[in-house]
């Protein structure tokens, strides 16, 4: 990357990360010539929009957040939230991506601006050629790319999906000059964040919910353990409760994850480790598979 800037003052209310920060603030403020594409991923309620919205309103630029829709009805809200970025008094209509994606190298013509395209897999999987449209907007020599310095970065949390976004003979493969993954948060963070000092609680509560934040804020309303003695009713008042969203939070981790073939061998290994089988010898035993039939859905299972 060329020349960096100053970085951007990280929100007050935003709890670590600073390291990912760092990395997006240097990306969004690089003073190189040329348009750049990032790629931000990782596994659901690690708090990447968060960031990335964080990021955008930090550097004044645009931040579009995707959902299940048609790609008629995408193009659609697109053109109605950058009308509504860029003031415009005439609504903005587009009925393809070569045309939307031009407008948002435009906007980086003046200086370098962060854009942010949130769920972008809910885009591709309606509008499958959107990578390819990409890959022609960013050519090396293409003049829209040259006259502009938009940072644009595409967030996902499908992992085999953002995975594949830049490998092999993937249309992006060689374009991003940015392929960040943002992690669950480690042991100490984690214990940091929930407000755990005893050191024994810590490890019982990283067991159960790892250090995924929005497990504290959204999903148990930060109802933590008072302690040692009130880690059981915890459990039970929260992950085991039907009534919680962590209850279900496996099967929508795996939801997630669309090019699983056989969903249910990935519910049969949780079983089998949820009553006690935590070898993968003992966990294809109990399923009557073999050893090598668990070895995949125990690694889906890790990164989810």
């Amino acid at each position: 990357m060329g020349q960096r800037r100053h970085q951007l003052a990280k929100p007050d209310d935003m709890f670590d990360r600073d390291w990912e920060w760092s990395e997006l603030t240097a990306f969004a403020a690089d003073a190189g010539p040329e348009a750049t594409l990032g790629v931000v991923s990782g596994r659901r309620r690690q708090g990447k929009s968060f960031l990335l919205d964080a990021l955008a309103r930090a550097g004044g630029g645009f931040y579009f957040c995707a959902y299940e829709a048609t790609e008629a009805e995408s193009l659609r809200r697109f053109g109605e939230e950058l009308a509504a970025y860029t003031r415009s008094v005439a609504p903005l209509r587009f009925d393809r991506w070569e045309a939307a994606v031009d407008a948002l190298l435009a906007l980086g013509r003046e200086r370098p601006l962060p854009v942010v395209i949130d769920e972008f897999p809910y885009l591709a999987r309606h509008s499958p050629s959107l990578p390819s449209v990409l890959q022609v907007a960013y050519g090396p020599r293409r003049p829209e790319r040259l006259e502009s310095r938009t940072r644009l970065l595409l967030c996902g949390s499908s992992l085999a999906f953002m995975g594949g976004l830049l490998s092999g003979t993937s249309p992006l493969r060689g374009r991003a000059s940015l392929e960040l993954v943002v992690h669950p948060l480690d042991f100490r963070k984690a214990a940091e964040f929930w407000g755990i000092g005893d050191p024994r609680l810590a490890v019982l509560v990283h067991s159960v919910v790892g250090g995924t934040p929005a497990y504290r804020r959204e999903f148990v309303r930060d109802d933590t353990p008072s302690g040692i003695e009130d880690f059981d009713a915890w459990i039970c008042r929260t992950v085991l409760s039907p009534r919680s969203p962590l209850y279900r939070e496996a099967r929508y981790l795996l939801a997630d994850e669309s090019d699983l073939r056989d969903r249910a061998i990935y519910h049969s290994v949780l079983s089998a480790i949820a009553q006690g089988h935590r070898t993968s010898g003992r966990i294809a035993s109990f399923l009557a598979r073999p050893t090598g039939d668990i070895t995949h859905p125990l690694t889906v299972l890790q990164d989810c």
